[in-house]
């Protein structure tokens, strides 16, 4: 379902926010079934290139990871195909997703994000999860970061749509990247790196960017040969 067909069909209803997205998503999944476009991506590649940036903010091997709106597991999977080894773990609010995700990694965990808010990750990834438009979008991503930098012990890595493009959807949240690299910055914690030089789609302008916030100074290997 597209955006456009997802606002006509629920936007105007009576549900709350997170209701017509828990609908719109599990509509995608019975179109599409397990694919990028049942997570809302336009290819697998526009996916997995978010999955490689936002990967990119250490070592990850040998590490405990939490995938904030995993869909059906396809961080894991694309991890796996790069010969990671770590213990994962994914969240979402669409119950739906989670039989799909097990049946393909059945030795990682896949839950609503209360059963594990006790417990402590290494890394926190959300992937398009603050994209869609709802009420209260910039409290909606800044609660959910309070949150999550809370149960991670070395980073979190996360990507929004951002205000220097020359359209916007009007279903789509875009937030300055100054703004939220602010946010971070001044209320999670003084290690931030603020990425906005990738193409998500060749040739295409960057029309999103990605923010690594880290526990502490992260460790950089450079070679000078």
């Amino acid at each position: 379902m597209e955006l456009t067909e997802w606002r006509m069909k629920y936007l105007n209803t009576g549900a709350d926010m997170n209701e017509k997205l828990r609908a719109h998503y599990k509509d995608l999944l019975l179109k599409y079934g397990d694919s990028a476009e049942s997570a809302q991506y336009s290819s697998r590649e526009s996916q997995e290139r978010r999955f490689e940036i936002l990967a990119q903010i250490s070592d990850l091997n040998n590490t405990n990871i939490l995938d904030f709106g995993c869909g059906s597991g396809h961080l894991a999977t694309y991890l796996k195909s790069r010969n990671m080894k770590f213990s994962y773990t994914g969240v979402d609010v669409v119950e739906e997703f989670f039989d799909v995700a097990r049946a393909k990694n059945p030795g990682d965990r896949f839950g609503l994000l209360q059963e594990f808010t006790q417990e402590k990750f290494d890394f926190v990834f959300v992937s398009g999860v603050f994209n869609n438009k709802r009420k209260g979008n910039r409290r909606f991503y800044q609660d959910s970061l309070r949150t999550l930098f809370g149960m991670c012990t070395k980073g979190i890595a996360f990507n929004m749509m951002s205000t220097y493009v020359d359209y916007r959807d009007s279903g789509l949240f875009y937030e300055s990247p100054e703004r939220a690299f602010r946010f971070v910055k001044q209320e999670l914690t003084p290690f931030v790196c603020l990425r906005h030089d990738y193409e998500v789609k060749p040739g295409i302008v960057p029309f999103e960017y990605a923010i690594y916030a880290y526990r502490v100074p992260p460790v950089q290997k450079v070679d000078l040969k």
